[in-house]
């Protein structure tokens, strides 16, 4: 938190950005604990700095077995299709296009016990990394699934508050900035 604590010091309206964080985290109710956590999670793992992840394990606690398998899953599968049908998507062809053709077993022989939250994972993840075709099949899936508008639109707070989080992290870095 010294690194923010810095940031914050030189330009407090970045303070928002952290009070955003602790309301959707703690005092809202719409999202699980655990579908909370994994969004915050996959969020920082995607944004591949190691501080960022220092502070939400801080801020939301370390990963269950269980939940690191879900993490992993859906940040490799997420590195491998998000670009993949982004890409299809700007420039549309006529041969490939399924998850077959980029060697991915199907969803049900990934043995996920929990399929809300490996969706949860998977917006925050192709957040990160602009794929938004693999957004919104995996936004579609959580409404499918009985996740209100409330809780899936409280994921998409945590997601920007942590990104908002990591640019404070990277400004403090930036000599021009200081």
């Amino acid at each position: 938190m010294n690194v923010l604590s810095q940031q914050i010091e030189f330009a407090p309206e970045l303070n928002d950005q952290l009070e955003l964080l602790q309301k959707v985290l703690k005092a809202e109710i719409n999202l699980t604990p655990e579908n909370k956590k994994i969004t915050a999670w996959a969020t920082a793992i995607a944004s591949q700095n190691a501080a960022l992840v220092a502070f939400i394990k801080d801020e939301v606690g370390e990963l269950s077995p269980e939940e690191k398998k879900i993490m992993t899953i859906a940040s490799s599968r997420m590195a491998v299709t998000n670009p993949y049908f982004m890409g299809r998507n700007v420039f549309p062809l006529q041969s490939g296009g399924t998850l077959n053709d980029i060697n991915m077993r199907p969803f049900q022989a990934l043995d996920i016990h929990n399929e809300t939250s490996y969706h949860y994972a998977c917006i925050a993840i192709s957040s990160v990394n602009n794929g938004f075709v693999c957004f919104a099949s995996h936004a579609n899936s959580l409404r499918a699934s009985a996740q209100s508008e409330d809780a899936i639109d409280q994921a998409l707070r945590i997601i920007a508050s942590v990104l908002a989080i990591k640019q404070i992290m990277f400004n403090v870095t930036i000599a021009d900035l200081k």
